[in-house]
């Protein structure tokens, strides 16, 4: 009888060590939607077209460019190009999209963000705390005007963004002092998922494969395959509004 008492008890412990485990895991893989971010974009490193603006090839360009810039500095630039901005101005909507995509190494926050959207005619250049004492909103806007507005007024959104974002990246490259030691957010396939977050998923399968013999394990290896993505993310950097703004 004492046996059978033992072993109920240990049954309904571990079953909710089990149940706690896969809560925390769920919250934080699949944290509550924050209503600062509705209708904000996700994007990845580097270069995001989500209005087809742009000729065949020119995101791979704009890609390599912000990797050179990433792998020689630490500096994380994203290029976001989007039919509107609406309901938002696009002052909010880059703010928020850098917000919540934490462009830029967390500590360092040396992030930029260029937005472009084409409905609108407005561009927005968002720039991280670190940078915001070279990239300056005058300097911002005067790079922009320069570089970009130019081909932007004559429908030539190609050539406006490469030339912006290599001016861009030149500025941070050679002005640039702070840490440059942080890992390039190029997007690494097999490497989905941060290691304190493989670490719970790893905890919840080794107590749940002792629950059920080992049963359990192909359909949890299936899960975490689905949940992953291939796709790179950025380093965790902040913006306080610095940078500049305007339309074409």
């Amino acid at each position: 009888m004492r046996h059978n008492v033992r072993v109920a008890l240990t049954v309904i412990i571990v079953l909710l060590i089990v149940a706690g485990a896969v809560a925390v895991a769920a919250r934080i893989l699949f944290p509550p939607a924050d209503s600062r971010f509705v209708g904000i974009p996700t994007i990845y490193p580097y270069a995001n077209d989500y209005a087809g603006a742009l000729s065949s090839g020119y995101v791979d360009l704009l890609d390599n460019i912000c990797y050179q810039v990433d792998s020689r500095t630490s500096c994380e630039i994203a290029v976001l190009v989007v039919n509107t901005t609406q309901p938002y101005d696009i002052n909010y909507f880059a703010l928020r999209t850098f917000q919540k995509n934490q462009i830029g190494n967390k500590g360092v926050d040396n992030g930029v963000l260029i937005v472009v959207a084409t409905d609108d005619g407005t561009w927005r250049v968002e720039v991280g705390y670190g940078l915001m004492g070279i990239l300056t909103g005058a300097r911002v806007t005067d790079l922009t005007n320069e570089y970009f507005v130019p081909y932007a007024q004559t429908g030539d959104l190609d050539t406006g963004l490469v030339e912006l974002t290599t001016a861009i990246g030149d500025v941070i490259i050679s002005d640039y002092t702070g840490p440059t030691t942080g890992t390039p957010a190029y997007p690494i396939s097999g490497i989905p998922l941060e290691l304190w977050q493989w670490g719970v998923i790893i905890l919840v399968v080794v107590v749940l494969g002792t629950v059920t013999r080992g049963r359990i394990f192909w359909p949890v290896i299936w899960i975490i395959s689905a949940m992953t993505r291939s796709g790179g993310r950025f380093g965790g950097g902040r913006s306080g509004g610095g940078g500049g703004s305007g339309r074409w």
